[in-house]
């Protein structure tokens, strides 16, 4: 007598929520990773299943810069006060590479490769790793971010007389102490960088010494010119 046939079980399909399909236990089992595009759109941290390829490409890409926030969903900051104060930070840092670079001491020292762990912070704004916004959500970045600023700002002001040598004395108000474009009552003329104190800017209706000086001189010797043709 033949055995009886046993009814084979029926295993249900696991969806993936970061690709949307459905796969078998072997290729889905149930690993959890948080889900980029619900970051991005909805600043959603909690952990979805997911399977084994989308997990190892995520794992791969977490640390990678490539979500250009400005571009996919510029709102999130205007929504996340943490995520704005990293942008405004990251900003001040690419302000202050710039006297770095000039600068022998900082070049000696290696100063900005204090941003070693995170390099992309040195050459943009835009750019961000998943794992940057998961530790803008747990505040690490920020904290992190806030220490770099202290030491960058610190040799500028304080322990390199060169590049304290290249900061700004406003021309409308004229006074002490020296203000640098990384400072936060400051406002930088678009056209020539000059800084001016947001307080003196606004008195002057946004217009820019220098920008006038160049213009007029611009404009005498336009004048001379035409006088020597005549």
């Amino acid at each position: 007598m033949l055995p009886e046939k046993s009814e084979k079980t029926w295993i249900e399909a696991r969806r993936c929520d970061y690709d949307g399909k459905y796969y078998c236990h072997v290729c889905h089992r149930n690993s959890v990773s948080v889900i980029p595009a619900r970051v991005i759109h909805n600043w959603d941290f909690e952990e979805r299943k997911i399977c084994q390829s989308s997990k190892q490409f995520l794992s791969l890409m977490a640390k990678r810069p490539v979500l250009k926030l400005q571009e996919i969903n510029p709102m999130l900051f205007n929504f996340v006060e943490e995520l704005s104060l990293v942008k405004k930070i990251r900003e001040d840092i690419l302000l202050m590479k710039k006297y770095f670079i000039s600068c022998k001491d900082a070049t000696e020292s290696r100063i900005l490769w204090k941003l070693s762990d995170r390099q992309h912070f040195a050459e943009n704004v835009d750019a961000y790793s998943m794992q940057d916004l998961i530790d803008v959500n747990t505040g690490v970045l920020l904290e992190y971010l806030k220490n770099i600023q202290t030491i960058f700002i610190k040799h500028i002001k304080e322990d390199c007389k060169l590049c304290y040598g290249k900061g700004y004395i406003c021309e409308v108000c004229g006074e002490e102490p020296v203000i640098f474009p990384f400072d936060a009552a400051v406002t930088i003329c678009q056209k020539c960088q000059s800084v001016y104190h947001k307080l003196c800017w606004t008195k002057r209706n946004q217009q820019c010494r220098k920008c006038e000086r160049v213009l007029r001189r611009s404009l005498q010797r336009l004048e001379t010119l035409t006088v020597d043709d005549g």
